[in-house]
């Protein structure tokens, strides 16, 4: 049983990161977790509610919150500070990203193993650049404490992330249970998307939803049920879903379609993307 840090930084999504740690303490059972909480929205009235502190090993509540750019990086910067040494994996969330069990993570954390030059692993989060994913990552813990301006940057963590591990000389891999992230640029309109980013926010194949509310048409309960679809399961008993499979058949469907959209990486290779952090 392997040693997983959990950080979880949160802003305003409060509902969100209540019923996440639940999700975390009912279905995540193949290995031991430390769940590092990290808030910055307090100045602007985001509390952790007192219902949430049990099911949190360390609660950091930060005064004073750098901004929209600097944000994340902020609460990334402090959680780091905070993991057990006995960790050997490190686990970051965003509080709206929701997984059912944490077989992924085990597989993941297996293959890491397996390699010393191997420290990272997240979605592909662009075609066109090398960026990696940041609301689901898996971190080697001694990699992250020997290179904590990892997670320094001003925006676009995904491509200062990739340009960083580019830059130390190590790799990464694709959790491709969480792909594709996005369709083309080309795509106006496309099912399961629910505004102009052009990205997915549910991925059966890793039984994950990391949909914004506001976004969603029903607000939290379709959150609920898109939860429940992709887990296979009534976790959320007062928005039973009928048809469970054939929901699920429907957004593979769709998202394994966009494998025959016309790509960049058909005719050029990635590239980086030099960024000002």
């Amino acid at each position: 049983m392997k040693k997983i840090a959990i950080l979880i930084r949160v802003y305003d999504r409060i509902e969100d990161l209540k019923y996440n740690l639940r999700i975390i303490a009912d279905t995540w059972k193949s290995n031991d977790y430390y769940v590092i909480v990290v808030s910055n929205g307090k100045s602007n009235g985001y509390i952790i509610p007192e219902e949430c502190k049990p099911l949190i090993d360390k609660l950091i509540v930060l005064e004073e919150n750098a901004g929209h750019r600097k944000g994340n990086s902020q609460l990334l910067l402090e959680g780091i500070q905070h993991i057990p040494e006995e960790s050997d994996y490190t686990l970051i969330l965003e509080a709206d990203t929701w997984l059912y069990g944490d077989a992924v993570i085990s597989k993941y954390t297996n293959l890491l193993a397996q390699s010393v030059d191997i420290v990272w692993a997240s979605a592909d989060w662009l075609d066109k650049w090398h960026a990696l994913g940041t609301d689901y990552a898996i971190i080697e813990s001694g990699y992250l404490r020997k290179n904590p301006q990892l997670f320094n940057f001003e925006i676009f963590p995904e491509f200062h992330i990739a340009n960083y591990l580019r830059d130390t000389q190590v790799g990464y891999l694709y959790i491709t249970e969480n792909m594709p992230v996005h369709v083309p640029s080309y795509v106006r309109k496309y099912p399961y998307i629910p505004n102009k980013e052009g990205r997915f926010y549910i991925f059966p194949k890793s039984r994950m939803v990391t949909h914004h509310v506001e976004w969603l048409k029903g607000g939290m309960e379709q959150k609920k049920r898109y939860f429940n679809i992709v887990a296979d399961t009534d976790y959320f008993p007062e928005v039973k879903v009928s048809n469970k499979a054939w929901k699920r058949f429907r957004i593979n469907f769709w998202m394994n379609l966009t494998k025959c959209f016309v790509k960049r990486t058909w005719f050029k290779a990635k590239v980086y993307k030099e960024t000002e952090d």
